[in-house]
């Protein structure tokens, strides 16, 4: 089994999502500066330093997702191509699941919008979905959309589904599938409650609303790696960044 190549052109990918994080480091690294035990290294040593973990983690998730996606049942069209094989079935119904993205996406705007009214105090300090500098869209869009797939699916999904499938003496049974997927998508949820605490101490409905959101995007992307590939839960994850910068003002106008 070929793994050196597959490893090296999926760490890129996911090293270019890690360096997506860069302009968004300043603030954490002004924060450690005024910490009284600070490290007497420069900024671009802390910026590094910052880097380190999801560099680590991603890379890991890459070598699972490599030696088991295929083990496991789950498609991933560069790891085919890369090994020189060609693009499976699932390669086609990319329309179908940024259709999906846009629903999910459109579904998540809304009730985000519908909380910030019903409990306005809670949403003093948390910006819009679409209150976002063009750095922040870059992330979404490379580490959030990438790395993060990379990271939950390729890697803990695809452990997971192998593991589950181990157990079951190499069955891979629907509910299987849907355990595996609703698993990943809890690390992939709680992932997104360091942001919303940076921005200010959260309240119940704050961190319920960032669990089930995140939840259900998770849940979606997870069903496409199942059923379709990797890449068709990167696009439908990058589609919804999109749908949150385009339908949040959308609706807000309408009033919804």
């Amino acid at each position: 089994m070929t793994i050196l190549r597959p490893f090296l052109a999926m760490g890129g990918l996911g090293l270019v999502g890690v360096l997506s994080l860069v302009p968004g480091l300043d603030a954490a690294v002004e924060q450690i500066r005024h910490l009284p035990d600070a490290p007497p290294v420069s900024d671009a040593a802390l910026t590094a330093i910052l880097l380190i973990q999801p560099t680590v983690l991603v890379l890991v998730a890459i070598a699972i997702g490599v030696l088991l996606a295929e083990r496991a049942g789950l498609v991933s069209i560069l790891l085919r191509r890369s090994r020189g094989k060609a693009a499976p079935e699932a390669a086609g119904g990319w329309l179908n699941a940024l259709i999906l993205a846009g629903i999910a996406g459109t579904v998540a705007a809304l009730a985000d919008l519908t909380l910030r009214r019903l409990s306005p105090g809670s949403f003093t300090h948390i910006p819009r979905l679409d209150d976002v500098p063009l750095s922040g869209r870059i992330t979404a869009l490379l580490y959030g959309g990438v790395t993060e797939e990379l990271m939950i699916r390729f890697g803990l999904m695809t452990l997971l589904l192998w593991l589950g499938m181990r157990v079951l003496r190499g069955r891979r049974p629907r509910g299987l599938v849907w355990i595996a997927i609703a698993l990943a998508a809890l690390p992939f949820a709680a992932g997104h409650l360091p942001a919303l605490m940076s921005l200010g101490p959260p309240d119940e409905v704050l961190i319920l609303r960032t669990l089930a959101l995140n939840g259900l995007l998770g849940l979606v992307y997870g069903w496409l790696y199942a059923s379709r590939s990797l890449e068709h839960a990167m696009l439908a994850h990058m589609a919804t960044h999109a749908i949150f910068w385009t339908a949040t003002p959308l609706l807000s106008a309408l009033g919804l």
